[in-house]
């Protein structure tokens, strides 16, 4: 039974660690939605200025 225990406390911390990269994915396709908004934001921008010139 001790010599079990190692091996299910290393499997938690490998799933805790793939639950921390999944969340840091999460994190880093949040912070890039912004630089596609205004990437959107500029060409609608452009087309605006441009239609009405």
């Amino acid at each position: 039974m001790v010599s079990g225990q190692p091996s299910v406390v290393s499997h938690q911390w490998s799933v805790v660690s793939g639950q921390w990269s999944a969340v840091s994915g999460q994190r880093s396709a949040i912070s890039g939605q912004p630089s596609v908004v205004s990437h959107q934001w500029s060409a609608y921008f452009i087309q605006k200025l441009f239609g009405v010139a």
